[in-house]
C-alpha cells in the first residue's frame, strides 16, 4: 500500500502512485544531487526516514504538507517549489523573470490538486497557480515564508489552528505569515483556482 505519511509503519508500494509523486520525487532527487547529499544525510536533515523518503524519490509515497515543509528547509527551497510543477516556457533576464502558459492550465482527472511555478525572483517572490477539488482539511501546515493569496475562480476556505475559518469569493485576498498553521479546502464541487505568492526564504 504507497504511503501518505512518512509516519506510516513499514509502507510499501509496487508503482507509483501518479505523475505529480513521479514528477516531486525526482525533483527531489534532483535537488538532493546537487547539494551533494545522500539519501540518509537528506533524511536526516528532513527528521524522516531513510526508507521513506527513498520512496517519495520514486514516487510510490506522497510527502504530507508538515514533511514537505521538513524536507523544503534542509533542501534550502521553497515548499511550493516540491508541489508545483515548473515552467516549460521561462525567459529570464537581469532582474526580470517571465514565464508565459503553453496551454490551459488544468486539474488532471486523477487528482484533487495541481500547482503550476509562476515568475519568481532569487531570494525574494514565488509565485504559484493552484487548482483543487478537495473538501476537507486535510490538515494544517506552517512554513518559513510569509504567504499571500488572491483568488480567482471557485470558492476557498483558509482554516487556522485556533478554528477560524475564513471563506474567500472570487477576488478576496488574503496574507498568512511566516509560521501560521493553516489549511485549504474547496467549498464547492467546482473548487477553487488560486494564485498564491510567497516572500522570505531563498528560492530555487
Amino acid at each position: 500500500m504507497a504511503a501518505l505519511d512518512p509516519d506510516a509503519p513499514g509502507a510499501r508500494s509496487t508503482a507509483p502512485l501518479d505523475e505529480e509523486a513521479v514528477t516531486m520525487g525526482a525533483r527531489i532527487r534532483s535537488l538532493r544531487g546537487e547539494r551533494g547529499l545522500t539519501l540518509v544525510q537528506l533524511a536526516a536533515l528532513a527528521g524522516m526516514s531513510q526508507p521513506f523518503l527513498s520512496l517519495v524519490e520514486r514516487g510510490h509515497a506522497r510527502l504530507s504538507l508538515a514533511s514537505m515543509a521538513k524536507l523544503s528547509a534542509a533542501l534550502g527551497v521553497r515548499s511550493g517549489s516540491l508541489l508545483a510543477e515548473p515552467p516549460a516556457d521561462r525567459r529570464t533576464g537581469e532582474g526580470v523573470d517571465v514565464v508565459h502558459a503553453r496551454a490551459e492550465r488544468r486539474l488532471p482527472p486523477s487528482l484533487d490538486r495541481a500547482v503550476w511555478q509562476l515568475a519568481q525572483l532569487p531570494g525574494g517572490l514565488f509565485g504559484t497557480e493552484m487548482v483543487g477539488t478537495e473538501r476537507e482539511f486535510s490538515e494544517f501546515a506552517e512554513h518559513a515564508e510569509d504567504e499571500f493569496l488572491y483568488l480567482l475562480d471557485g470558492g476557498l476556505e483558509v482554516g487556522l489552528t485556533d478554528g477560524t475559518v475564513h471563506t474567500l469569493h472570487p477576488g478576496d485576498s488574503l496574507a498568512i505569515a511566516a509560521g501560521a498553521a493553516h489549511g485549504w479546502r474547496a467549498t464547492g464541487a467546482e473548487g477553487y483556482r488560486v494564485i498564491t505568492v510567497t516572500s522570505g526564504v531563498h528560492s530555487h
